[in-house]
C-alpha cells in the first residue's frame, strides 16, 4: 500500500505535501490564533492539521517503504539520518493539530460572542506559536536531510552548465 504508485515510490509523490504543507499549515494555524479577526477560521485550520497528520503517517510509512527496497538493492541501509527525523514528523504534526485543537478550545468563539480573556487568548498564541515554529523547522531540516541524502552525490558528480 505505502510502496509503489503505478510504479513510482509513494514517498517520492506524497513528500513534497507534507515538505511544503505542514510549515505552511503550521504558520497559517498561528497566524489564524494570533489575529482576533481570523479567529473563525481556526476550526478550519484545525481540521487541515488534521489532514497533514494523515499525509505526515503516509510519508513517514511509504519511506520506510522505499528506504527497504532501496536497501535491498545497495546491500545496506539507506537514508538511516533522514529515517530517523522523518519517524518524528507523524508526531509532530499530531502536537500540532493538538495545539491548535487547545486554541480552538480557548478561542475559537465567533467574532460576535464577546471577547476572549486575555490570558485565554495568549496562552492559545504563544502554545501555537512555539508548536508551529518547532513544527515548520522540523519539517524543514527533515525535508533537506532527504534532500541531502538523494541529490548531494548526484549534484557532485555533475559540473555546472555553461553560463550558470
Amino acid at each position: 500500500m505505502f510502496d509503489l504508485l503505478q510504479g513510482l515510490p509513494v514517498h517520492a509523490l506524497v513528500v513534497h505535501v507534507v515538505v511544503v504543507l505542514l510549515p505552511l499549515s503550521a504558520v497559517a494555524t498561528a497566524a489564524v490564533t494570533a489575529v482576533p479577526r481570523w479567529r473563525r477560521l481556526l476550526v478550519w485550520w484545525v481540521g487541515i492539521d488534521a489532514v497533514m497528520v494523515v499525509f505526515s503517517f503516509v510519508a513517514k510509512e511509504s519511506g520506510e517503504k522505499l528506504q527497504a527496497r532501496l536497501s535491498q538493492a545497495v546491500g545496506h541501509e539507506v537514508a538511516h539520518d533522514h529515517a530517523e527525523m522523518g519517524d518524528l514528523i507523524p508526531l509532530v504534526a499530531l502536537v500540532l493539530l493538538v495545539a491548535a485543537g487547545v486554541a480552538y478550545a480557548l478561542i475559537g468563539r465567533l467574532p460576535g460572542d464577546g471577547p476572549v480573556p486575555s490570558a485565554r487568548r495568549w496562552t492559545a498564541v504563544a502554545l501555537v506559536t512555539v508548536v508551529a515554529l518547532g513544527t515548520a523547522g522540523w519539517t524543514v531540516a527533515v525535508g533537506h536531510s532527504g534532500a541531502d541524502s538523494v541529490w548531494r552525490n548526484e549534484v557532485a558528480s555533475t559540473s555546472a552548465p555553461a553560463g550558470g
